[in-house]
């Protein structure tokens, strides 16, 4: 099931999204890092923020899209947020220790079936790779 994305804000320091999808996505690109204000040809991202509402049961999971792609170490079913807390930092590239080869910048993410809808709004931070940041 294809992803529905918008943007709300692109500025210097963040990008903002509101995504919306019905479940049973597989590595699914959520977020195109070279369209984005000021990126260059290796933009780099963070999620800083997260608010999520995710209806059913199963997880969803986000990736730094690479030759072989990050998989993020925190997953997220439910209701709720990250990022909001102290402790909870920033889900950055790299965090998990995986050299990636080629990345892209971009933001995947996978559903599993069991999922029947969800709504999630992202905070991206510019981490690098961005002419404005």
């Amino acid at each position: 099931m294809a992803i529905t994305t918008t943007t709300l804000a692109d500025d210097s320091f963040k990008t903002i999204i509101k995504a919306s999808g019905a479940g049973g996505e597989t590595k699914e690109l959520l977020l195109d890092a070279s369209k984005l204000s000021g990126a260059t040809a290796s933009p780099n991202l963070s999620i800083a923020h997260l608010y999520y509402e995710i209806l059913g049961s199963g997880n969803m999971t986000f990736f730094f899209d690479a030759e072989t792609d990050e998989e993020v170490a925190t997953q997220f079913s439910g209701r709720g947020n990250y990022g909001l807390k102290k402790d909870e930092p920033k889900i950055k590239q790299g965090d998990t220790g995986a050299t990636l080869v080629n990345p892209t910048g971009d933001v995947l993410v996978s559903t599993e079936s069991t999922i029947t809808n969800y709504n999630i709004i992202v905070e991206f931070r510019k981490e690098k790779g961005f002419t404005n940041g």
